[in-house]
């Protein structure tokens, strides 16, 4: 029997971010007899392993390497070693700033396909004049060496590739029926969370950290809070900003109105009891998160610096990051809080997302 290709994703870590639960859900739903994956992740990230068992269950590989920010020489030798000592038929890149570095070396390595993905419309990085530089370098790497270029939206893929570069749109895929049947009641699920049956409750999905902008979330809920008293706010993730936003929480006093769930594997079930999905971030692609938010049927509430293309679904505001708290928490509460989806969220079943990189890998 025909061994399968070997894809490497550049990936960097392996936490419950988005873009790594898209690439966990096209790696479970893809034929793993004709492909399978392995995972680049750097040494900082080495003990964050919500995937790492079922990676290895499923036959893929998680390779360590010393991460470029600490020390691009080593970073660079770990991954030439890779290339000569294993073998790939195809890289998939996913890391923003400095992919074209990764592309370079697996074309140094004989390796013929090489994948550029954008799930991001920015790296986040600011513009001092030496990330200026680099992004320069990046941008010019990336485009000579990658052979396919991918992003989650039109936007995604202009800000890395700019408006020259020729791309596929990849739908950022879930499974939908998980999100639109989940068996229990709203009521039941509230009460497994501890919040009591007639709360507002706004929830939001995503790592602590810069771009996720929680500081500016939690003012918005504690104006929500002041308009309507019986409101709850769930926060599902873990990150390095966890515990500033823990103390704001504190110092606002709404801490018996906030829940932080952590890590969870059941997103289907803690939706089901929200009503309003809230995500002031300062950047996106095209959020995994907001997609699974609208397959249960919520209200989203998105910064204008979330791209357009995410809204699939009837009841979608965008406001963008200057306006008030107070407009932001006026928009939560405003009805209706009902949704329903577009025809258009059919596009980002897991299935048709699998098929379609299927065909990128073996083409």
């Amino acid at each position: 029997m025909k061994e399968p290709i070997r894809v490497l994703h550049f990936q960097g870590r392996l936490g419950s971010g988005g873009m790594e639960t898209f690439m966990m859900n096209a790696y479970r739903s893809l034929d793993r007899t004709k492909i399978q994956f392995d995972f680049l992740i750097y040494d900082d990230y080495e003990d964050v392993k919500p995937y790492n068992k079922e990676i290895q269950k499923m036959g893929g590989h998680i390779y360590v390497v010393p991460n470029p920010k600490r020390n691009i020489i080593a970073y660079i030798k770990a991954v030439r070693e890779l290339l000569r000592d294993k073998k790939f038929e195809v890289v998939h890149n996913q890391v923003f700033f400095g992919g074209g570095i990764n592309l370079k070396l697996a074309k140094e390595a004989g390796i013929k396909k090489r994948i550029a993905h954008s799930h991001f419309t920015s790296d986040g990085k600011g513009n001092s004049i030496p990330i200026i530089v680099l992004r320069k370098v990046f941008h010019r790497l990336l485009l000579k060496n990658a052979t396919v270029f991918l992003a989650c939206s039109m936007e995604a893929g202009y800000g890395l590739y700019g408006k020259k570069q020729p791309f596929t749109l990849i739908p950022n895929g879930i499974d939908l029926n998980m999100y639109q049947s989940v068996p229990e009641s709203k009521e039941q699920v509230r009460a497994d969370l501890s919040i009591p049956e007639d709360s507002l409750v706004v929830g939001h999905v995503g790592r602590f950290d810069e771009q996720k902008n929680h500081k500016f979330l939690v003012e918005i809920f504690k104006e929500i809070v002041n308009k309507k008293e019986n409101s709850h706010l769930l926060l599902i993730g873990v990150g390095k900003l966890q515990d500033e936003v823990k103390e704001q929480v504190k110092k606002m006093g709404i801490e018996e109105k906030v829940t932080f769930l952590g890590l969870r594997k059941d997103i289907p079930y803690v939706l089901k009891s929200m009503d309003v999905f809230l995500m002031p971030s300062l950047y996106e692609g095209l959020p995994v998160s907001a997609v699974e938010a609208q397959a249960a049927n919520l209200k989203l509430v998105l910064s204008t610096e979330v791209t357009r293309e995410t809204q699939l679904s009837e009841n979608v505001q965008f406001l963008s990051l200057e306006d008030t708290p107070q407009k932001w928490a006026f928009a939560v509460i405003s009805e209706p809080m009902m949704n329903s989806p577009f025809i258009e969220l059919d596009n980002y079943d897991m299935k048709h997302t699998a098929n379609l990189l299927e065909n990128i890998y073996l083409s």
